[in-house]
């Protein structure tokens, strides 16, 4: 009797043990293949700084040089969020300028599918209170590039003055210790020092 006993508590805790494996095993989605966004860094290499401004008012869309950076802070099931610094002047260079703070909520999906949206933040010191409070969709995919993943995004969106803004990009993901997060191409600066004016603080 004992020994039945014994091999019923055996059986008992083997088959609750494997419907804990299951569960587990069902929690861990397809979307987990991102989950290594938490916390990271992008940024837009200088090949990939060119934007076009346009408006009725200008004679011909022009040229201007547009530098973003983004610090996901978390990410959580296929979503994600942060702070995003943005800079952008005409010609090939945007030193010393400062940048416009907006924050970021995205998404993407198993299969690399992104859609950002761009909130700006009131205490962005580049807002002159005449710009749309209205957010900035940008659209996207997962992308390798040089054996990396990379965003390969898309957006548009209306800056100081009515100017539309236009820019493409392939953003690619920045660790402290590499020289992009030293002195970021177009601005001249670091990461911690072009995010400062956004967050509370410099990002760890």
């Amino acid at each position: 009797m004992r020994r039945a006993l014994l091999i019923w508590a055996i059986l008992a805790l083997l088959l609750s043990g494997s419907r804990a494996a299951g569960a587990a095993s069902r929690q861990a989605g397809p979307e987990d293949r991102w989950q290594w966004l938490d916390n990271t860094y992008w940024y837009v290499p200088n090949e990939n700084l060119l934007a076009i401004a346009s408006s009725p008012s200008l004679p011909a869309p022009i040229p201007v040089s547009d530098q973003t950076v983004y610090h996901i802070e978390h990410y959580r099931a296929g979503y994600f969020w942060g702070i995003t610094a943005v800079s952008h002047m005409k010609g090939q260079s945007s030193e010393n300028t400062n940048p416009a703070c907006l924050q970021l909520v995205g998404s993407v999906t198993p299969e690399g599918k992104v859609h950002l949206t761009f909130t700006p933040l009131s205490s962005s010191p580049s807002d002159s209170g005449d710009s749309t409070s209205q957010p900035t969709i940008g659209i996207g995919s997962m992308t390798p590039q040089r054996g990396k993943w990379t965003m390969e995004n898309q957006m548009s969106t209306v800056a100081a003055d009515n100017i539309l803004l236009t820019h493409w990009a392939y953003m690619f993901q920045c660790k402290p210790g590499e020289r992009c997060f030293v002195r970021l191409p177009g601005v001249g600066t670091s990461i911690p020092s072009f995010l400062g004016p956004c967050v509370a603080g410099p990002p760890g």
